[in-house]
């Protein structure tokens, strides 16, 4: 009995031994194409939230008028330059831009009551705006990206009466659609 006992603990002492003499397991390299691809439908869900309470809002409060804000992110390319779209640039202008947009929406969430009956979907949309960001932090931060700079934007007032949140929030709503219909395009095109 004792000689079976010392059998099987000189097994299991070569066994440990040889398990220290065994080269470490690799960690399997970081796949940042699924990252990617869930920003992609990251931004894709979010311009649909976009477009219905872009309309919600259309519908609760028409305008007549071209709505702009000068300080807003625009579109600076053309489809031409999609494809020499490069990783670093193209996600750090994303991030940047976005995040703009994000300090805007902040700021129309604060001072418009005309909002409240759409709270809940102004919420989730809130949300999802933060999620994209994040989840683009998180890719930069894997592919050891540097951070983008992001604009000082301009203070926004503190309290607003109807017609200029009214238009504010027209001119978000539509640039920030045409940003995400950008921001998807982009992002079909960047290759990891």
């Amino acid at each position: 009995m004792k000689s079976t006992v010392c059998r099987l603990v000189l097994a299991l002492l070569s066994l440990w031994a040889g398990l220290e003499a065994a080269p470490p397991l690799k960690a399997r390299p970081v796949e940042p194409s699924g990252d990617l691809n869930k920003i992609r439908q990251m931004t894709k869900h979010l311009l649909g939230d976009t477009k219905k309470l872009y309309n919600i809002f259309k519908a609760k409060y028409p305008a007549e008028v071209e709505h702009k804000l000068e300080f807003l992110p625009t579109v600076s390319m053309n489809a031409g330059d999609l494809a020499k779209i490069q990783v670093a640039k193209g996600l750090a202008k994303l991030s940047a831009d976005l995040q703009i947009y994000q300090k805007h929406f902040d700021w129309l969430q604060k001072v418009a009551p005309i909002l409240r009956p759409q709270d809940n979907a102004y919420g989730s949309f809130h949300h999802r705006i933060e999620n994209l960001t994040k989840e683009m932090e998180h890719l930069m931060a894997k592919l050891n990206l540097p951070w983008p700079t992001v604009p000082v934007v301009p203070p926004m007032p503190t309290s607003a009466t109807h017609w200029p949140v009214v238009h504010t929030g027209h001119a978000l709503f539509h640039n920030f659609h045409l940003f995400l219909d950008w921001a998807s395009r982009v992002l079909m095109h960047v290759k990891l």
